[in-house]
C-alpha cells in the first residue's frame, strides 16, 4: 500500500509551534520534531458487500483476416450482456458476464470451408449450397452468418488507484481495465454445427455514478479465439477476433464500502505514544483552565493539523485527537482568540474538505466547549497558499484574531 504520512509536531521547550504567513511580525525560525508513520492500509468488508449487476446493449464485430471484404456497417451487429460482479478491494474485483450476438464475416475460396457433421466431404460445401439456394454468387467466397453466446469470467482493476492514493473511494467516476477468459458457443445456424471455443479477453471500462446505487458505463474490448470458431477449416494457426463496445446501466446491491484499517508498526506506535505523553505534560493547570504558553500572531498557520483518511471524512482517533486537544488548549488559554478551521482542497474536493472542517469544529464545540462564534469554516489549498507539503488530506488552523 501507498505510504501515508501522519505528522505530529512537538514544540521544543513546550511551546506551540507555528509556520508564519508572509508577514514581518515574526522573523524567527521555528524548530519542529516530526514523526513519520509508515501505515499499512488494509480494506476489509463482508463477502456479501460491494456486489453489483449490469445490463448492457452491445455492438460486436468479427475481426478475422478476410472479414474486411465486408463494410464496417455490414459487420457491426447488435447484442446484449448481463453481468454480476463484486469488488473485493478498492483496487480489484471480479465479474461473470453472459452475452450473445449475431456476427457477420467473410470467407474466401477453398482455403476455408465450414465444418459439417463433425467433418466435411471434399468437393461439397453445405454453406455454398445454402447461399446458392438464395441466389448468392459464391465463386469468390461466401458470407458467414453466425449466432453465438458467450460466458466470461474477468478480473477487474481500477486504473485510477494504480497511479494515486488520493480519493480512492466514493468517486463519481471510475476507469477500469479487465482481462479474462470466455467460453464462446456458436449455435447451429445457416450451415454451421454447434461449435465451442475458448477466448482471451481484454478491455477498458468507464463508469459514472449517477447516484450511490445507479451508474452508467461504457466499455470497449476485444476477444481472440481460434479461427475455427467461425466454422472454417484449413486456416492453419490463424485466429479470429471479436471487437465489442457496450453501453449500459449498473446497480449496486447491498452494503457498499470498506472498513479502512491503518496498521502502525509497534516501534512507531511507541514513538507516537511518547509524543502524546510529552504534549500532555506541556499543559499547566490554573483552577479548571488548561493554559498555554505562547500566543500566535494573526495570519499564522497553527501546527499541528488533523490528518484524515484519503477520500473519507474520518480520521484515526488514537493519533489525531491529541492534535484537536492542542487547538482546544490554545483557545482556552487565549479566550479572545479566533481561528479559521481550513479544509485543505489540495488533495480532495471542496465539498469533502468543508465536511472535514465542520467535523473538527463540532468536536471543539461539543468536547471542549469552545464557542462556535470564535471559529469560522474555510476551504482552500493550504499547500499552495503557505508553500508547505504533506497536508493533502488534512484540516488546518489559522489565527484570525
Amino acid at each position: 500500500m501507498k505510504k501515508i504520512i501522519a505528522t505530529i509536531i512537538i514544540a521544543i521547550g513546550g511551546g506551540f509551534s507555528v509556520v508564519q504567513a508572509q508577514t514581518q511580525e515574526v522573523d524567527r525560525t521555528v524548530k519542529e520534531d516530526t514523526i513519520w508513520v509508515d501505515y499499512k492500509t488494509r480494506y476489509t468488508s463482508s463477502f456479501w458487500d460491494n456486489f453489483y449487476v449490469e445490463a448492457d446493449f452491445a455492438g460486436r464485430m468479427l475481426m478475422g483476416a478476410e472479414d474486411t471484404h465486408l463494410s464496417f456497417g455490414s459487420r457491426l451487429k447488435p447484442g446484449f450482456g448481463i453481468t454480476v460482479g463484486k469488488w473485493f478491494h478498492p483496487d480489484f474485483g471480479v465479474r461473470l458476464n453472459f452475452g450473445g450476438a449475431r456476427l457477420k464475416g467473410w470467407n474466401s475460396g477453398p482455403t476455408g470451408i465450414y465444418a459439417y457433421d463433425d467433418g466435411w466431404v471434399e468437393g461439397f460445401d453445405p454453406v455454398q449450397e445454402y447461399w446458392k439456394g438464395q441466389g448468392v454468387d459464391t465463386q469468390n467466397g461466401y458470407r458467414q452468418d453466425i449466432k453465438y453466446y458467450e460466458l466470461n469470467a474477468d478480473f477487474l482493476f481500477d486504473l485510477y488507484n494504480v497511479f494515486t492514493s488520493h480519493n480512492r473511494l466514493n468517486r463519481k467516476w471510475t476507469a477500469q481495465g479487465y482481462v479474462g477468459v470466455g467460453m464462446l458457443r456458436a449455435a447451429k445456424y445457416h450451415g454451421m454445427e454447434d461449435n465451442v471455443k475458448v477466448g482471451l479477453r481484454v478491455g477498458l471500462i468507464g463508469n459514472y455514478h449517477i447516484t450511490d446505487r445507479l451508474g452508467l458505463h461504457l466499455s470497449v474490448g476485444s476477444e481472440i479465439t481460434d479461427a475455427n470458431f467461425t466454422g472454417e477449416l484449413g486456416k492453419g494457426n490463424k485466429f479470429s477476433g471479436i471487437l465489442s463496445g457496450t453501453i449500459g446501466l449498473s446497480y449496486r446491491i447491498g452494503r457498499q464500502g470498506y472498513r479502512v484499517v491503518r496498521l502502525v508498526p509497534q516501534r512507531q506506535l511507541a514513538a507516537l505514544n511518547n509524543a502524546i505523553s510529552l504534549i500532555r505534560t506541556e499543559q499547566t493547570v490554573s483552577g479548571d483552565t488548561i493554559v498555554m504558553k505562547e500566543r500566535m500572531a494573526t495570519g499564522s498557520l497553527l501546527i499541528p493539523s488533523v490528518v484524515f483518511y484519503p477520500g473519507k471524512n474520518e480520521f484515526n482517533e488514537e493519533l489525531q485527537m491529541v492534535n484537536i486537544f492542542r487547538i482546544a488548549r490554545y483557545m482556552m488559554r487565549y479566550k479572545d482568540a479566533k481561528i479559521a478551521i481550513v479544509g485543505n482542497t489540495g488533495g480532495t474536493d471542496s465539498r469533502l474538505a468543508r465536511r472535514r472542517a465542520e467535523k473538527v469544529r463540532d468536536l471543539l464545540v461539543n468536547k471542549y466547549g469552545i464557542f462556535p462564534q470564535r471559529m469560522e469554516i474555510r476551504t482552500y489549498d493550504v499547500n499552495a497558499k503557505y508553500g508547505v507539503t504533506g497536508y493533502e488530506q488534512s484540516v488546518n488552523f489559522t489565527v484570525t484574531e
